[in-house]
């Protein structure tokens, strides 16, 4: 199973299991008996030492493939330690982004943002609350656990793009940026999300967070969604602004593994020219004389000065909603990586072409046609007065296809018709 990238475990609190001894919440046996089907392990945590296997059959339900209590983990912690979650992973031989775990409380959330893993709220056990302060996924009945698990965890990750490269950087991209999907009120692409700002209904939920959640559980399934990781958005074109669609859905998702969202870490400076309109009038033929290489973003982005020491052997996730040549995520990655950073991972929607170019500052002295440069240098905290030749760079492809284009249809085509059978 271990080279097989999709969940393969679900860990659940006995109370999302049993509403009291002998009797189970309703809907249970039946998601019980549909991860059965799908060969996926249950495991059951409790608190105290129990008879598992009798305490589930008074209640008529299978035993689990795995029961574990404060015992039987290394430490006797308690319940909000990610020791919970690691113990069942290393006895199932699984990697911890092959499990989820649906709980009832903070410290079930805690046990699994403590351990990387993706937690879901079981809202279904009515007798606990979301405690202030947590945001998670959450399922109002068993039913909705498989309907996420089937659409988001249940298929091995495809990306329209990825590259991993020697430089401890990856870059992994959704879609094709020209893909349509089904929506409320006819079709919808992803410009009209990330570039036109529409709110667009699917069902009784957003796209943007049905494409989001693809995004970042496919990077969780992927291994390119590490614990405790910083995630950013690269800056819009205007000084003091981010995507307010990636902004918006990042300020909760920020805790599915335990990671950090930053919104201030990259900022611009300075107006720099909108790259995407830039593209589309020079693609339609129509003039441009604006500046839309890596030495632009150069001259308007840095790290905030406020972060100065605090990425030191940090894994940083940089998302943004296209990436076409690489200038914007490359310019990223060399500040970040100046700046402390161990490892940046690009995290984008959509991906224009099939290549990548890898960006760097030129070494050592150098000569053009009139004169010799020293070395190129740069404070990660401050913009650059760079140009475009203190850069070399190198095109590369990387493994590219469609992406999960066909699974996303018909998820959103699922949550459009399942929401008018319930109107």
């Amino acid at each position: 199973m271990d080279d097989i990238r999709t969940v393969h475990a679900v860990v659940i609190d006995h109370k999302a299991v049993l509403r009291s001894p002998g009797h189970a919440h309703d809907g249970i046996a039946d998601f019980l008996r549909w991860l059965d089907e799908r060969d996926i392990s249950f495991v059951l945590l409790t608190t105290d030492p129990v008879d598992a296997e009798a305490a589930l059959a008074a209640a008529g339900l299978p035993a689990p493939a795995l029961h574990l209590s404060r015992d039987d983990i290394p430490g006797t912690p308690n319940r909000g330690s990610g020791a919970w979650l690691k113990e069942v992973a290393d006895r199932l031989e699984l990697r911890a982004n092959q499990t989820v775990f649906v709980g009832t409380s903070e410290w079930d959330w805690r046990t699994g943002i403590n351990a990387g893993v993706v937690y879901i709220h079981a809202r279904w056990a009515n007798h606990v609350r979301n405690n202030k302060g947590m945001i998670t996924l959450s399922a109002g009945e068993p039913a909705h656990v498989g309907e996420l698990l089937e659409h988001f965890f249940l298929e091995e990750p495809r990306w329209a793009f990825a590259r991993d490269d020697a430089r401890d950087f990856k870059i992994r991209s959704l879609l094709p940026p020209n893909v349509r999907f089904p929506g409320n009120n006819g079709t919808f692409t992803l410009q009209d999300i990330f570039t036109r700002g529409e709110t667009v209904p699917v069902g009784d939920q957003d796209a943007r967070d049905i494409l989001m959640l693809c995004l970042l559980s496919s990077a969780y399934l992927d291994g390119t969604l590490p614990h405790r990781s910083l995630f950013c958005v690269y800056p819009s074109s205007s000084p003091g602004r981010v995507s307010a669609q990636l902004a918006g859905f990042l300020t909760g998702a920020k805790v599915m593994v335990g990671s950090y969202y930053r919104e201030d870490l990259l900022e611009r400076v300075t107006q720099a020219p909108d790259t995407s309109l830039e593209r589309v009038k020079r693609n339609r033929g129509q003039m441009s004389t604006a500046d839309i290489s890596i030495a632009a973003q150069a001259r308007t982005v840095r790290v905030n000065p406020r972060y100065r020491g605090r990425l030191t052997g940090k894994t940083v996730i940089v998302f943004d909603d296209f990436t076409t040549e690489g200038t914007s995520i490359e310019w990223a990655r060399i500040l970040l990586s100046k700046a402390g950073a161990a490892q940046v991972i690009a995290l984008t929607v959509g991906k224009y072409g099939s290549r990548h170019t890898n960006y760097g500052l030129r070494l050592g002295t150098w000569r053009d046609s009139t004169s010799r440069h020293p070395s190129i240098t740069i404070d990660p905290y401050t913009v650059s007065n760079l140009t475009a030749t203190d850069f070399v760079s190198a095109v590369f492809p990387g493994t590219y296809g469609p992406g999960p284009e066909h699974s996303l249809t018909a998820t959103m085509a699922h949550f459009a018709t399942a929401a008018q059978n319930t109107g």
